[in-house]
């Protein structure tokens, strides 16, 4: 995800919906962080009068931080119960589904590559030679480790998922990620949108 994509999306006019660290970079509608360790270690004035409409589907933070809480289930595909959302053990994929929820027509995604170094290994806990996250990496009392199927650097198992939402149908989705290892939706460059 770049700084430029951003801005692009925002002189088109789209809405913007963001997790976890993305809020740092823009104006986003739409705010989501699962985990609430993250919302314990970044809360602050700053995050508190964020605009974004805040979300979690963790009850505890939500309670804590006045946040907007959902339930969520491991599950293929986007869950069409507005009370429910599908996690896929990935932020990026809890918002996508949020985003159907709140009436998307079109969703379209930046910063959806699914790549870590191909020298990652979650069940050593081996960041490996490259950050896992376009800001680097959180700090280490925040770092989780995916043991979802990483095979040379591809997030395989959440590949897979967002194959399942584009067999669904039930929303467009055009990936404007450069480099995507997501091979489901239509591809395009945000500026020719």
């Amino acid at each position: 995800m770049t700084t430029d994509q951003i801005r692009t999306a925002q002189r088109k006019g789209f809405h913007l919906f963001g997790c976890n660290n993305v809020w740092q970079l823009c104006d986003l509608e739409v705010h989501y962080a699962c985990n609430k360790g993250w919302w314990d270690h970044y809360w602050s004035p700053a995050l508190a009068a964020n605009p974004a409409e805040k979300w979690t589907c963790n009850r505890e933070a939500a309670d804590e931080y006045g946040l907007n809480w959902v339930a969520e289930k491991n599950a293929k595909g986007l869950s069409i119960d507005p009370s429910i959302v599908h996690h896929g053990h990935g932020s990026g994929y809890t918002l996508l589904n949020l985003a159907y929820l709140m009436g998307a027509e079109r969703i379209v995604l930046i910063g959806y590559d699914m790549k870590y170094a191909s020298d990652y290994n979650g069940h050593t806990q081996q960041i490996g030679s490259g950050p896992r996250h376009y800001f680097g990496e959180y700090p280490s009392e925040l770092q989780h480790w995916p043991k979802m199927r990483v095979k040379n650097g591809i997030h395989e198992e959440l590949v897979e998922l967002y194959r399942s939402v584009a067999a669904q149908g039930v929303v467009e989705i055009i990936n404007c990620t450069p480099g995507s290892a997501i091979d489901a939706f239509p591809r395009a460059d945000i500026d020719a949108l």
